[in-house]
């Protein structure tokens, strides 16, 4: 790795918040409708849930194991099957899960499903109401006191995930899973992630961009909330009328870096890039674009043409032209003592540039719909997963750095008039304490003295009666008094 490189990847990693522990519950569902997922002998249900706890949990978070269906009389629900340090134990605690019942007499019906209840006494219970990450698998079916209205409590559900503020982040997992038992078969499984809490949010965010959770849940999750933040990015792809600049992306693939030469500092900044559509599923049917660059306390604005998006798929991307002015009373001069301290390498400067979407309106994919009726018959999962009207607007923060490259040459002319200075010094330090030998002529006979700079010196004649003074600077001494009878000059 070059040294800039280096540079960069430390900035970003002194910026990027170290991992605090957080707790996690990983709730099973066992009612009756998820019966085929424990008779099916081919059911991955138990191997995924302890698989995807080994992904998302660290070994100092506390993992609480559940499993849930409706809390009656004789069944409690949500019920802990274990709690521990980190997920190790997981698999060994759903080894001996089975399917709960509404009592405890023999041959009892199978337990309803309410998710609400699941969800509510988990936080309040497990959590002790403090921030944590909610895992639900489950096969979409939320029926409490055996409703069959499915779809209408599911609904109930969503709004919850959609409209409660302490809940401030989803993501949903629809997974492909068919499965066979006696009484029902189903075609898919629902992997839900709720964060209760901001800390649990920061959490769930680092959390999926983990490999080893991209490992086990191989899909992008679907984004139930928010969905109004980080919906797009920009992608550069060249510079225009800027031959000493160069932009690029940096290693996390958000951080748009620009390589500045200080000595040819354009303040103009002209960007063909690309806008991509992070917002998925959805399509992004139409919205104004605008953006701003914040540099320290400065803010400027930033033009995007074209300034609106239509019909833009996830993951698809739109040219557009970029422009901004770079704050130049951020850029140290090549002469400042940041630069000089840099030693004709870089200086980095981080900025970041807001991308804000107004008017959007968002839509699902007709293709998207099918898949998930074919996983979910009757589920209003599509339905549901379009946000609010109330979310008509969207922003996202791009990082930007500008590592500004300063030349080598203050750094010579200052290191050369320091060697100067010095030099002159030295010299001036051995000229100010050189003596000299003069000849001066003294009531008419030679004599000779020896006199150094910046001295005043007393001449006498034979009989040792002063006869007057000399003084010296750096050059030729000069006669400064003469006593009475006497004469004194210089030979």
């Amino acid at each position: 790795m070059n040294l800039t490189r280096l540079l960069a990847a430390i900035v970003m990693l002194l910026a990027a918040p170290a991992h605090a522990a957080i707790q996690q519950a990983f709730l099973v569902q066992n009612s009756g409708w998820v019966e085929p997922f424990y008779l099916d002998p081919a059911s991955q249900l138990k191997p995924l849930v302890a698989a995807v706890a080994q992904a998302a949990a660290e070994s100092d978070d506390t993992v609480h194991v559940l499993a849930f269906s409706q809390g009656t009389v004789g069944n409690v629900s949500p019920r802990v099957l274990g709690t521990s340090r980190g997920a190790a134990s997981v698999a060994q605690l759903l080894a001996p899960l089975t399917l709960a019942r509404k009592t405890t007499a023999p041959g009892a019906a199978l337990a309803d499903t309410d998710f609400q209840e699941a969800v509510t006494k988990t936080i309040t219970g497990s959590f002790k109401a403090a921030p944590g990450i909610v895992w639900i698998f489950t096969n979409n079916k939320n029926s409490p006191g055996n409703d069959p209205a499915t779809a209408a409590r599911n609904r109930d559900f969503y709004r919850l995930l959609h409209l409660e503020p302490s809940i401030t982040k989803t993501v949903v997992f629809p997974l492909k899973m068919p499965v066979q038992g006696k009484l029902y078969a189903a075609k898919g499984l629902m992997v839900y992630a709720l964060a209760y809490g901001q800390p649990a949010a920061d959490a769930l965010t680092r959390i999926l961009a983990n490999d080893r959770l991209q490992k086990v849940l191989t899909r992008p999750p679907l984004r139930l909330k928010p969905v109004d933040q980080d919906a797009l990015r920009i992608v550069p792809e060249r510079l225009l009328d800027a031959p000493n600049m160069r932009a690029s992306l940096g290693s996390d693939g958000r951080t748009l870096v620009l390589d500045v030469d200080a000595a040819a500092l354009a303040p103009t900044v002209h960007l063909k890039a690309s806008l991509q559509n992070l917002f998925y599923p959805y399509v992004i049917a139409l919205a104004d674009v605008g953006a701003t660059l914040a540099a320290g306390k400065h803010s400027v604005p930033v033009q995007v043409a074209p300034a609106a998006i239509a019909n833009l798929a996830p993951g698809a991307r739109q040219a557009v032209d970029v422009q901004f002015h770079l704050p130049v009373e951020q850029v140290p001069s090549p002469w400042s003592s940041q630069a000089i301290a840099a030693m004709g390498k870089q200086v980095l400067l981080p900025m970041r540039v807001t991308l804000g979407l107004e008017r959007q309106k968002l839509t699902l994919p007709d293709s998207f719909n099918a898949d998930m009726q074919a996983l979910f018959p009757g589920d209003p999962i599509s339905e549901v997963l379009l946000p609010p009207e109330s979310v008509n607007s969207s922003r996202a923060v791009v990082p930007l750095l500008v590592r500004v490259q300063y030349p080598l040459l203050p750094v010579l002319v200052i290191m050369g008039s320091v060697l100067a200075l010095l030099g002159g010094g030295a010299a001036f330090a051995v000229l100010a304490t050189r003596s000299k030998r003069y000849a001066v002529q003294v009531d008419g006979a030679l004599r000779h003295v020896v006199i150094k700079p910046y001295q005043t010196t007393e001449v006498r004649d034979l009989d040792g009666n002063v006869v007057g003074t000399l003084r010296r600077g750096l050059g030729k001494p000069v006669v400064a008094r003469v006593a009475d009878g006497h004469s004194l000059r210089l030979a």
